[in-house]
């Protein structure tokens, strides 16, 4: 069963600064990933364009969770997450 456990890939868990993005909450930008930025862990992580990951907010007030698909910025290379606020999972607050 162990076995079964490790082969199943659960996304990666992404801090992410919801006032660093596009218009409407359309894109994120800054991302940590055990307090790193994202960006300092392409290779590490083995990140790909259009992967599955979860992003999460919290402070004093709130917890959230969302769905994301991570994608370069179109005039940067950097990494930013789409969320899909249809997932939005609330943790607390």
């Amino acid at each position: 069963m162990a076995e079964l456990d490790a082969a199943v890939q659960r996304p990666l868990r992404i801090y992410a600064d919801f006032n660093s993005g596009g218009t409407n909450g359309t894109a994120c930008w800054l991302l940590l990933y055990n307090g790193k930025i994202l960006d300092e862990l392409e290779r590490e992580l083995n990140l790909q364009k259009g992967q599955a990951v979860v992003l999460y907010h919290e402070d004093s007030s709130e917890e959230f969770e969302v769905d994301a698909t991570l994608e370069t910025h179109t005039n940067f290379a950097k990494w930013q997450a789409l969320p899909d606020w249809t997932t939005m999972r609330r943790l607390r607050g």
